[in-house]
């Protein structure tokens, strides 16, 4: 068998579609040549390589992981100082100071708002202390108008009884 014969059979020799005698003939020429031995090596690998391997298992959310691992390559990593400084020391300051400013402004506007209600009731204790005293003495006069018009006309009505 010479090389240009050996390479046109390497197929059928592949699917074992050879007769005895033609295996026979190929592997002594195989085993002589260097050349066609390279040949078929060659071409062997390659249809192994094409053969379908083990199939490979779906996994779950495979997409979005890749996904996401592809737009985190593009976007650009912070770095740990930035992280910690605006995660997780600048976020709580601002909140802390916030929360001291607030309660400052309540302290600030409870004693001003206080004081001048102590000096209202205090303002309206002594104008009650009046209020209450014009309002006795108003009554007390009026009392006594009263008084003497139920006098005058008690003594108007036993007088006419009598």
């Amino acid at each position: 068998m010479n090389c240009k014969e050996l390479k046109n059979i390497i197929p059928n020799y592949l699917d074992n579609e050879l007769s005895v005698e033609q295996t026979i003939d190929f592997n002594n020429h195989l085993s002589s040549c260097v050349d066609c031995k390279r040949v078929y090596t060659n071409i062997k690998d390659t249809l192994n390589l094409l053969k379908p391997k083990a199939e490979i298992n779906e996994q779950a959310f495979y997409f979005t992981r890749l996904k996401q691992k592809m737009e985190n390559r593009n976007n650009p990593k912070e770095s740990i100082f930035v992280n910690l400084l605006s995660r997780k020391l600048v976020q709580p300051m601002i909140y802390l100071s916030s929360l001291i400013i607030a309660v400052y402004i309540g302290i600030l506007i409870g004693s001003s708002t206080g004081s001048s209600i102590q000096n209202q009731f205090s303002d309206l204790s002594n104008d009650e202390n009046n209020y209450i005293k014009t309002y006795t003495e108003y009554q007390y006069l009026n009392d006594s108008e009263i008084e003497t018009i139920e006098n005058l006309l008690i003594d108007k009505d036993t007088l006419a009884q009598e």
